[in-house]
């Protein structure tokens, strides 16, 4: 037998053993390539918890300095598939622009017309928003994990469904006024159509505040609203007057505590808010 008819039949032969290989690899499950955690970045940890409870084990969320001080927060910002902020004056879109990158973008404050405030982050509404919005820019993004990260979304809805009830019945109560020590909550007041009856109170004078308090004592304004950091001479005379008046006070910490999720942080002040307006309503 000569070497080309030797090669003919072995050629022969491994035609068979082929076709099973193709057959076996087109029958046989292949295991599937790990999958790569979405990069994020933010500059704000409430947006990072969010970010976090969505992803899980899919995303790498990191917090940087806006301003990028470290090589290592440079670093994690170019390599960022998506830039979770605030609000179009962050720091962060800037340095986005003069580094020229692609990365997509949340910014918070899109989710309101005006965007003449600032701390969006503080309103509970504008977190809820956030969840949703980030649920879907991630599944538009990295489609094949679509299923987790709705399902990780349905699970923080569950956690934050009595927030989002609570904020819809605020939302029914009509002309309800009041007084802020500052306007960090100017956001979400906005949001619940709540009317501030007074800009800015260090600049009120004797004069005002003899107004303000015949306005506290007619029932006029539900409740003042003011942080534990406030502590002005004026700040002090307008919670005598409240206090004096039986006007429900609005005490809280614009600094999230570490062991707090944002959105469980922010029941309180909801919760706060609601006993007010029920308590102003009463009075009125």
């Amino acid at each position: 037998m000569n070497k080309q008819t030797l090669y003919a039949i072995l050629t022969i032969a491994l035609v068979p053993i082929g076709i099973l290989l193709i057959f076996m690899r087109m029958t046989v499950e292949m295991p599937q390539p790990a999958h790569t955690p979405v990069k994020i970045v933010t500059d704000n940890t409430a947006y990072q918890q969010i970010a976090e409870s969505l992803t899980y084990k899919n995303g790498h969320v990191v917090v940087v300095n806006g301003a990028l001080t470290t090589t290592t927060d440079k670093q994690n910002f170019k390599a960022a598939e998506v830039v979770i902020t605030d609000s179009h004056q962050s720091q962060l879109l800037t340095q986005r622009r003069k580094m020229k990158l692609h990365s997509k973008l949340l910014i918070a404050s899109d989710v309101l017309d005006n965007q003449n405030y600032t701390n969006y982050w503080l309103s509970p509404d504008v977190i809820l928003q956030t969840i949703t919005r980030l649920t879907n820019l991630l599944s538009d993004m990295d489609p094949q994990y679509r299923n987790r990260y709705v399902k990780n979304s349905e699970k923080m809805s569950q956690e934050t469904q009595l927030l989002a009830d609570k904020i819809e019945v605020l939302k029914t109560k009509k002309n309800v006024n009041y007084v802020a020590t500052n306007q960090a909550q100017q956001v979400f007041m906005s949001q619940l159509g709540y009317k501030s009856v007074v800009s800015n109170l260090e600049s009120l004078s004797d004069d005002d505040f003899n107004h303000l308090e015949k306005e506290l004592k007619s029932g006029k304004i539900q409740f003042i609203l003011r942080a534990s950091q406030d502590q002005t001479e004026h700040d002090r005379r307008l919670v005598k007057l409240a206090d004096n008046a039986k006007i429900p006070v609005i005490t809280f910490n614009q600094v999230l505590p570490h062991d707090q999720k944002v959105w469980q942080w922010q029941m309180e002040l909801v919760k706060q808010l609601e006993n007010a307006v029920t308590i102003g309503s009463g009075r009125v």
